[in-house]
């Protein structure tokens, strides 16, 4: 088998042969980078449109600036996704701010969390590096949106400081794996959160149930057909950049 058709085998780019079927228990519906399938990832237009399909809650990625911003960007280095040039931890806010994102402004947390202050949702912060978690949490505490918070990330060093004052968290992990799962239940966060692939997600959720947490799934790429395959995993929570066709196949069943 080539590498390509592997690739798409193990991440689920293509969708299998679905049962028909999808669990009794309907899953919390996160919007992955606001609603990335619908608009620009971080930006206020992505979580606009996320919470207009009607999301639990929204996923956002967390940078810190130079100067100790924090930036809604997902990308290390600005060149990859936006007008903006260098690396977000080397680059001031002043020299980011203005940019865009295939036509809409790079924005910060405070500007996210001034949109979703009044809206019943809960959030949910990757944070992609480590020690700015206290700063983040001091931010979202202005707003006070602790208790709607999950942190999460691929590093236990991020959420540290989210474990000390009993914010909840979630590991993240690459791949279903039952050692994703023990860790999280070892390091104590919340839940486990991977990508979905097929053949492995279902085992992964009920090995993370089976430490008594969350599980959590997230698709990098959403076709009706494979947010529907990952639907009847029947995860707790699916983070995806199409929540308009979560929501379809969850009416239909």
């Amino acid at each position: 088998m080539g590498t390509g058709l592997s690739t798409v085998a193990i991440w689920g780019l293509a969708p299998l042969v679905t049962s028909g079927a999808l669990p009794d228990r309907r899953p919390e519906i996160i919007g992955h980078r606001g609603a990335e399938g619908l608009a620009p990832p971080n930006t206020l237009a992505a979580i606009q449109q996320a919470l207009e399909v009607g999301v639990d809650g929204v996923e956002l990625d967390v940078r810190q600036t130079s100067d100790g911003e924090l930036l809604l960007f997902h990308d290390p280095v600005l060149d990859w996704n936006s007008t903006a040039q260098g690396w977000v931890q080397n680059t001031p806010w002043s020299e980011i701010q203005g940019a865009q994102i295939d036509g809409e402004s790079l924005v910060t947390l405070p500007d996210a969390l001034e949109m979703l202050v009044d809206a019943d949702v809960s959030l949910y912060l990757e944070l992609k590096d480590v020690g700015y978690t206290d700063a983040v949490l001091e931010t979202v505490a202005e707003y006070e949106l602790l208790e709607r918070l999950t942190v999460i990330a691929f590093e236990t060093a991020a959420l540290d400081p989210a474990q000390r004052r009993g914010v909840s968290t979630g590991l993240i992990g690459s791949a279903p794996t039952a050692q994703l799962a023990t860790d999280a239940a070892d390091y104590g966060a919340d839940g486990a959160f991977c990508h979905y692939a097929p053949h492995l997600a279902s085992e992964f959720v009920d090995d993370v149930r089976a430490q008594g947490q969350t599980a959590g799934i997230w698709k990098l790429v959403d076709t009706k057909e494979t947010v529907r395959d990952a639907l009847e995993v029947g995860p707790d929570v699916f983070v995806t950049n199409r929540p308009d066709y979560a929501f379809d196949e969850l009416e239909q069943r």
